[in-house]
């Protein structure tokens, strides 16, 4: 019995080792100069490890199930084009191009989208550190992807507004489909909320925010089920609530149609809100009986004294408001 053992976990660690033997691990920079020269090169496939070292670097577009593994000080301080409000640091542009990748260990800097995706599954974005971006971690699912991320340990610090934006971790789709597997957990995102002057106004900033989108002509929204947002700590207030208001969480149908509940089945639970005026926002109010949201702490917010001081702490949401996230 014990030699039957010592084989059997002797034939077990060969194939470990021949499942793994396939992956290569590569560096930027020396073995590429940038993360997008070793994103397209044919030398790197699906399973490579691709080791960003400490420095200012750009990012890129992600079509590889790689991992990403920023070393030392990673610090992403630009990359790809999203739209006109600025870059992103990783795009997945769509299609399910980069399905499985995994981004962790980086820091953004000033970027205005972190992680942005238009269409991908099963991404990993943990452990990294995120400031001042406008939308920090993104995933639109567009009718066929969006399913099964791991967003979790993240620190997502100081969001800003651009007519929009203001979000630290956006779920959601317009074009139909059904957005489910994701989670969303241990991610701490801490904001006083930056809003220029001259921003738009008349919407929320969420901390997290599962969004059926029916804004535009033609969206389809989305079927959002399935997802856990747990174990969080968000604590968020405006820099200007006349403007923008805030909440922690927020669960939003655009069209606010009591009778027509498609964000459903989805656990909001033991998440730590108590740094924010605004806990929850749930548009519309019936999807609080559809989804579990329990053993979530709030209260008053302790940590903003200069927004407490101003009186405008807990200023209620303007009707209809909802979030203007970024597409």
């Amino acid at each position: 019995m014990r030699l039957g053992r010592l084989l059997a976990v002797a034939t077990a660690a060969v194939l470990l080792l021949a499942g793994s033997a396939g992956a290569a691990a590569w560096r930027v920079p020396g073995d590429f100069p940038t993360i997008q020269a070793a994103m397209d090169s044919s030398l790197v496939a699906a399973g490579d490890t691709i080791y960003v070292q400490a420095g200012v670097r750009a990012g890129a577009t992600v079509t590889k199930a790689v991992i990403l593994q920023g070393q030392g000080r990673a610090t992403i301080a630009n990359g790809p084009v999203v739209n006109s409000l600025g870059n992103a640091g990783f795009l997945f542009a769509g299609g399910g191009a980069g399905s499985g990748a995994t981004i962790t260990g980086f820091v953004f800097d000033r970027v205005a989208f972190p992680v942005f995706s238009r269409g991908a599954d099963d991404v990993s974005v943990t452990h990294n550190a995120m400031w001042r971006s406008i939308q920090a971690i993104t995933s639109w699912a567009n009718a066929s992807w969006g399913k099964g991320w791991d967003i979790s340990h993240n620190d997502i610090l100081s969001l800003r507004t651009s007519c929009g934006g203001g979000i630290g971790v956006l779920i959601g789709d317009y074009a139909g489909g059904t957005v489910t597997g994701n989670l969303i957990a241990h991610n701490r995102v801490r904001s006083w909320l930056r809003v220029p002057p001259t921003d738009c106004g008349g919407y929320n900033a969420p901390g997290i925010v599962l969004f059926a989108d029916f804004r535009y002509p033609g969206d389809q929204g989305a079927a959002i089920q399935g997802n856990r947002v747990a174990k969080n700590w968000v604590a968020v207030a405006s820099g200007n609530p006349r403007l923008v208001t805030v909440s922690a969480i927020e669960l939003s149908d655009t069209r606010d149609l009591s009778t027509q509940l498609v964000i459903q089945g989805n656990d909001i639970v033991y998440n730590d809100l108590r740094g924010s005026s605004e806990p929850f926002s749930i548009t519309p109010d019936e999807l609080e009986t559809v989804n579990r949201i329990e053993h979530n702490y709030t209260g008053a917010p302790t940590i903003w004294p200069d927004l407490a001081r101003s009186g405008v702490t807990g200023e209620a949401l303007p009707p209809g408001a909802a979030a203007a996230p970024v597409r």
